[in-house]
C-alpha cells in the first residue's frame, strides 16, 4: 500500500498546493491559474501516458514518440446549485498519439496501460472518499 499526500492553504480566491517539494497554484474558473478542474485532466492524462511508457518497458517496446490530448465537460449549474446536474465532469475523452515499432505488442501494451492507469481506474471506478471537517 503506498498513500500518496497532497497539502493546501486558501490565500484569497486561489489556494497554494505543496505536492512533495514543489508548490502549485490553483484558482477558480476564469484566474490566471489552472483550475482543480485542469490539474485533475492533466494528472490523469500524464498518468495514462506514464502508465504506458512504465509498460511499455516491462515488455521490452521502446515508445519512438507519444502527444496526448484531453478534455471534461462540466456544466457549471452542478457548481452553481442546480440540483439536477451533477457539479462534476460529465464526460472526459483522451487523444493519444503513439509511435513504436512494433504495432501488434504495441496494441498489446495499450490495452493493458488502458487496465492498469491508476487514475483512470478511479475516475471510472466508485471509490471511497473521505472528508473530516475540523471547525476552528
Amino acid at each position: 500500500m503506498i498513500t500518496f499526500t497532497v497539502e493546501g492553504i486558501l490565500e484569497g480566491d486561489k489556494v497554494k498546493v505543496s505536492v512533495k517539494d514543489t508548490e502549485f497554484t490553483i484558482g477558480l474558473l476564469g484566474s490566471d491559474y489552472p483550475t482543480p478542474e485542469e490539474v485533475l485532466l492533466a494528472s490523469a492524462l500524464s498518468c495514462l501516458m506514464l502508465t504506458v511508457y512504465y509498460v511499455a518497458n516491462e515488455k521490452g517496446l521502446r515508445i519512438e514518440k507519444m502527444n496526448g490530448y484531453i478534455e471534461g465537460n462540466l456544466d457549471p449549474k452542478g457548481f452553481q446549485g442546480d440540483p439536477n446536474i451533477p457539479p462534476g465532469f460529465l464526460d472526459i475523452s483522451y487523444e493519444i498519439e503513439v509511435k513504436a515499432d512494433n504495432k501488434e505488442l504495441l496494441e498489446k501494451v495499450l490495452e493493458e496501460s488502458e487496465r492498469r492507469c491508476p487514475l483512470k481506474d478511479t475516475l471510472t471506478r466508485s471509490i471511497k472518499v473521505n472528508v473530516k471537517w475540523k471547525v476552528i
